[in-house]
This record gives structure tokens, C-alpha cells and sequence, in this order.
């Protein structure tokens, strides 16, 4: 049975986990994340590449968030900044290294 997506006006199908399309008259094949690497790259530029140039060939598995509970406050660590981390206090985001964190939240008597 053919699977059929669609990706920047592109279609692609698939059959037994083998995904196919055509892109700029040419017909390539890989996986889904190389096949839609692959319509990217020629809609912005309008160069060919084959999916297997490019370097990631598999969707990343989402990571779960660092988080500490702390005096009742969730802390959550940045995944974009490694060692800062955030909370949210009045509507206002405060950012950080954990032990100033933590300082502010002594200091302002917080806790839930």
C-alpha cells in the first residue's frame, strides 16, 4: 500500500518505509527526512542535492526538559543555553544560572 504526503508542493510516497518523489524533474529516493531536506534545499536555492548529502538523515527524538522543584517553584533548564536556567514570576520570565535562581527566589520570600 503507497503512502502519499505532501511537503512544499511536492509529493511524495511512500512504500515499505522507502520514500520517493520528484523533485526538479528528477526522481530521488531515502528517508522522509532526507526526501523533504532534499525539496527544501532546491525550492530556496533551485540546486539539486541528492538526501544523502545531507548530514542528518533522522528526525531527532524530542528530550525531555531538566526541571527542579525548589521551595514549590518549578526551575526549567534551557535547552538552547546549557546551565542557565528559567521560571516564570508575575508574568515575567527570569533568566539564569540555578544557584542565582534560587538566591532570587530566597531573597523575594517566593514560594507557592
Amino acid at each position: 500500500m503507497k503512502k502519499r504526503y505532501s511537503h512544499r508542493g511536492h509529493s511524495i510516497e511512500c512504500r515499505d518505509d522507502i520514500y520517493t518523489s520528484l523533485v526538479g524533474g528528477r526522481t530521488v529516493s531515502g528517508s522522509m527526512l532526507g526526501i523533504r531536506q532534499c525539496i527544501d534545499w532546491w525550492c530556496d536555492t533551485r540546486i539539486f542535492r541528492r538526501p544523502a548529502e545531507f548530514e542528518r538523515q533522522t528526525f531527532g527524538t524530542p528530550q525531555a526538559h531538566s526541571a527542579e522543584t525548589y521551595r514549590g517553584i518549578q526551575i526549567m533548564s534551557d535547552e538552547k543555553q546549557p546551565g542557565l536556567w528559567y521560571i516564570l514570576v508575575r508574568g515575567q520570565l527570569l533568566k539564569g544560572p540555578l544557584p542565582k535562581i534560587k538566591q532570587y527566589i530566597d531573597t523575594h520570600s517566593l514560594s507557592r
